[in-house]
């Protein structure tokens, strides 16, 4: 119904928003607060002679704690972007996924239920058990092991805040790409709250609020915030009929704060959030036919198509014909306690947190009807992490330091099912019947992980306009791992097997490089591992005039060693980086314009790369790479009723030294072998993965000013060019250069309670691959990709209080 409702009402919504096209709501990349407030709106040539008149067509100050400190956006030297949280609720945002396209160099996809992010072309194309991200997360201070644990996680929200670039010295630990910072609501000290509903395409229904204010006046404050999100499927199963690409979210947030004294406060947090419905890759590529993006793995399916063994494809690409119903079952969960307190000139800050996830995913390999290739995957985290900062703000001075513990246990479990109709051929023992469909390979793994780090950063300035950063970590990971793997080809293949195996860590076995072929006995661990590194950080930064500031920097940047669980590879090394940088904040013509430019040059050791090997999808280290490019966001408001902004990415990315082995192409290139003397390929010159050349977003407003409220009419235009999903740089395994048209229309009432939105995104509807694999060899190499979202129209009615 909800379909049919929308669709009869596209011609004439998009008749009207593809005029505003060209215009975007809420500058969503630039400031906290853009739209400016109804009254007296002086022209530009009563400024000019009036400096007591009041220009609404100013652009606010933004605060961001990027440095751990509150400091104005355009003040901090670093390339940042900050998105409020009125901003990501009036343009429908309630997923990391739509931070793509309001991020210079930020590139977003999902596999198997977590987020894959790509910031600058660095990125983790992976679902490696315990594999660790280059761009981390934070939640309220709190960083976040599992980028999965923050799909849910967009509600309520005080700001996001992007750091581009390795922020090795004060976040430490995987952010050789940069770090997200998702800021919540804090109580209030009245009571005050919001409540939000959206209904749209696919009987979208989401429900939003939060209720906030004093238990005890002044001492003690609370905050209870929620969301709802229900959807309708993208596609369906064309073999059994069931809708897939649905979405089922739930989240809830509660927040305590107590304030003890005038100078001691005690915030208390917890969340939860659970998904389960049947997200799913889209399209398996077949010999039979060309995949719409492009042409596929030269070498087909080998040593067996789906088709062969009864496998009927889909007809379209948002849909599968499979034999098995994708799902997804995530949790999570978290708490932490934040200590504030302020020692005269001296402030201490304590953030004790532990957090949890349980994910599950489960598809098909071959995306057909045939059975053949079904996959799961389920990861469970623990992590527990301590954060201790002492910091002083002076006149000419501040600085922070701090010592820092992380722990994690990660449990891991992957199984594919194989037919026994693939495995007769490449010589395994008939020990199911043919055509059975048998547990195949499995893998039971756990890695423990502890992290200790100590930090510092300080800024001095020099004069007036000039200010000198110096800062350093040093850091220290110890890892272990418990690392089982075998083929079981006796047993029915069970979606829930992992269920019933053994928790790895009961073995009473030796340790053992190497796994078995059949059986589950002689795989018990791998060695310890121990990891160390110093991360400096040196800075200038100079205010040219009062409204225009230059900076300059050099950082270093490291990620932790992985082991390649759940299969006889040996661990990778730390990935580390050298990042320098050179940039401009400006805010011009009487804060009507802002400009903000960036330029960077990675230099690149040891790059962690994912790649599938053999049965398994593993990482390795390429040598070298090479990263350089240009950003920009800017934002031009010569009236108080027109912005028009734009926010592009310039990047170029190479491997310097790099050859890899591929399982889709087992010859090689005839003149290259890799260190173990397989067939290779010379990667040098590849384009890294995830690392669209260019990108950007053109936007504009145009605001209508009654005296029932105001009017704002947006529209955007965002273009990504081609993306490689692997390093080897095919065009069977890339997305195609893609544009993409949004629109809006939100209407705020004068007195600023009630706010009514309509958003469009994906006018021209068109199928886009946001990412992709290949699978092993075993499997036919299929390609799978994931799609983006269709046209979607979403109407929201939200009421503050």
């Amino acid at each position: 119904m909800g379909r049919k409702f929308m669709g009869h009402c596209n011609n004439q919504l998009l008749s009207l928003l593809a005029s505003a096209a060209l215009l975007p709501g809420a500058a969503l990349a630039q400031t906290s607060a853009d739209i400016p407030l109804a009254g007296d709106r002086p022209e530009l040539s009563e400024l000019e002679t009036n400096p007591d008149a009041t220009d609404t067509a100013r652009f606010e100050t933004v605060i961001v704690t990027a440095q751990k400190r509150s400091e104005s956006l355009q003040d901090t030297p670093l390339a940042i972007t900050a998105v409020s949280g009125d901003a990501l609720r009036n343009a429908g945002i309630a997923n990391i996924d739509a931070l793509a396209t309001l991020v210079p160099g930020l590139q977003i996809g999902q596999s198997y239920g977590s987020a894959n992010i790509s910031l600058r072309g660095i990125s983790l194309n992976a679902v490696n058990f315990g594999a660790e991200n280059p761009i981390a997360f934070h939640i309220d201070g709190v960083f976040v092991a599992r980028p999965a644990a923050v799909l849910s996680g967009f509600y309520d929200m005080q700001r996001v805040e992007v750091l581009r670039g390795a922020q090795g010295t004060l976040y430490g630990r995987n952010t050789t790409g940069g770090s997200i910072n998702m800021i919540t609501a804090d109580p209030t000290s009245e009571f005050s709250g919001y409540g939000q509903f959206t209904y749209g395409d696919y009987d979208h229904v989401a429900f939003e609020g939060a209720i906030s204010g004093p238990i005890i006046e002044d001492k003690l404050l609370f905050r209870l915030s929620f969301r709802t999100d229900e959807r309708d499927g993208w596609g369906k199963n064309e073999f059994t009929g069931q809708e897939i690409d649905d979405n089922q979210e739930r989240a809830v947030r509660a927040k305590l704060l107590w304030n003890a004294t005038d100078a001691l406060s005690v915030m208390f947090e917890a969340d939860y959030a659970k998904a389960d419905d049947h997200q799913t890759p889209h399209y398996g590529g077949t010999p039979l036919g060309t995949p719409p993006w492009g042409v596929l793995m030269p070498s087909g399916f080998a040593p067996f198509d789906p088709v062969d063994v009864g496998g009927i494809l889909p007809s379209d690409v948002r849909n599968i014909s499979s034999d098995l119903e994708p799902y997804r079952d995530n949790e999570f969960w978290g708490t932490s306690i934040t200590i504030d307190w302020a020692l005269g000139p001296i402030d201490l800050k304590s953030i004790s947190a532990y957090r949890g996830s349980n994910t599950l995913a489960v598809g098909d390999l071959d995306q057909t009807s045939a059975v053949f290739a079904p996959v799961v995957l389920a990861d469970r985290s623990r992590q527990l992490s301590q954060e201790f900062q002492i910091s002083h703000q002076g006149d000419n001075s501040n600085w922070i330091a701090g010592l820092y513990y992380f722990h994690e246990r990660d449990r891991g479990h992957n199984s594919a099912g194989l037919n026994t109709l693939i495995l007769d051929p490449l010589g395994f023992a008939p020990i199911a019947p043919p055509g059975t469909l048998v547990q195949g390979y499995y893998a039971g793994t756990i890695v423990e992980t502890d992290a200790y780090a100590v930090f510092g950063q300080y800024t001095q300035d020099l004069t007036d306009r000039l200010s000198l950063t110096l800062g350093a970590r040093y850091s220290i990971e110890d890892k272990s791992a418990i690392n089982q793997g075998a083929f079981d080809l006796a047993n029915p293949f069970s979606e829930t097997a992992f269920l019933n195996m053994p928790d790895p860590s009961t073995f009473n076995l030796q340790c053992a490089e190497g796994l078995p072929t059949i059986g589950f006995g002689t795989t018990p661990c791998v060695p310890e591992k121990s990891f160390y590194s110093f991360t400096p950080k040196i800075g200038l930064d100079y205010q040219v005039t009062p409204s225009i500031l230059v900076y300059a920097s050099a950082s270093k940047g490291f990620k932790s060693g992985v082991y390649n669980l759940g299969t006889a590879q040996p661990p990778v090394n730390p990935e580390k980086i050298w990042d320098y940088e050179a940039g401009m904040k400006s805010t011009l013509f009487n804060d009507h314009l802002r400009f903000n430019l960036s330029g960077f040059f990675y230099d690149y050791e040891d790059l962690q790369v994912n790649k599938v090997k053999d049965q398994s999808v593993i990482l390795e280290n390429a040598a070298t790479a090479e990263i350089y490019g240009l950003e920009v966001e800017t934002a031009f408001r010569p009236t108080d009723a027109i912005q028009i902004d734009f926010s592009g990415s310039y990047l170029n990315t190479e491997f310097s030294e790099y050859v890899s082995a591929d399982n889709a192409r087992p010859l090689g290139d005839g003149v290259t072998f890799d260190e173990f003397g397989a067939p290779a390929f010379n990667l040098e010159g590849n384009r890294l993965p995830q690392s669209p050349e260019l990108s950007g977003l053109l936007g504009a407003n145009y605001t209508f000013f009654t005296p029932k409220g105001d009017l704002t009419l947006r529209g955007e235009v965002a273009y990504t060019s081609e993306v490689y999903w692997t390093p080897y740089n095919l065009d069977s395994t890339a997305t195609q250069p893609r544009t993409r048209f949004n629109a809006s229309a939100v209407f705020e009432s004068a007195d600023k309670r009630w706010t009514a939105a309509l958003n469009i995104k994906n006018i021209e509807d068109e199928v886009e691959i946001t990412n992709g694999f290949v699978s092993a060899t075993i499997v036919g190499n299929v390609v799978n990709a994931y799609t983006e979202m269709p046209r979607t129209i979403d109407f929201t009615l939200s009421y503050n209080f």
